[in-house]
C-alpha cells in the first residue's frame, strides 16, 4: 500500500510524494499487538487492500505507535527489520508533513 497526503481519495495526485508500506508489516504489527498491552489498532487496522482516508486527528496516534515500535526495537524478529524500521520512519515523516498542512493521509491499497 502507499500513503499520500490528502483528505480525500479524489484529491490526491499519484505523482505526489508518497511512501510505500508493506502489507506484511501491517500483519506483523497486528501480531505484535497481541503480545503487548500497548494499543496499536489505529495502525494495524488500516486495510492494506482497500483505499482508506485517515483523518489528521488520527495522525498523532499513528506517529506515537510508530515511535513506540521503533524505540522498543519491536521489529527485530521481523523478516526485514531494517526495511520495516525505514517504512515506519517514512510513515512518521509523511504524517508529520500532513499535520503541518492540516491534512490527513490516504492509504491506497494493493
Amino acid at each position: 500500500m502507499n500513503f499520500y497526503i490528502g483528505n480525500s481519495i479524489n484529491e490526491i495526485d499519484i505523482n505526489d510524494d508518497n511512501i510505500e508500506f508493506s502489507d506484511e508489516l501491517i500483519g506483523f504489527i497486528y501480531k505484535l499487538s497481541l503480545q503487548t498491552s500497548y494499543q496499536m489498532n489505529e495502525l494495524y487496522k488500516i486495510n492494506p487492500y482497500d483505499d482508506i482516508e485517515i483523518s489528521n486527528m488520527d495522525l498523532p496516534r499513528i506517529i506515537e505507535i510508530s515511535n513506540y515500535i521503533l524505540s522498543e526495537a519491536l521489529l527485530e524478529s521481523y523478516d526485514k527489520p531494517d526495511e520495516g524500521n525505514r517504512m515506519l520512519m517514512d510513515l512518521i515523516n509523511i504524517a508529520q508533513k500532513a499535520l503541518k498542512k492540516n491534512l490527513g493521509l490516504i492509504s491506497i491499497g494493493d
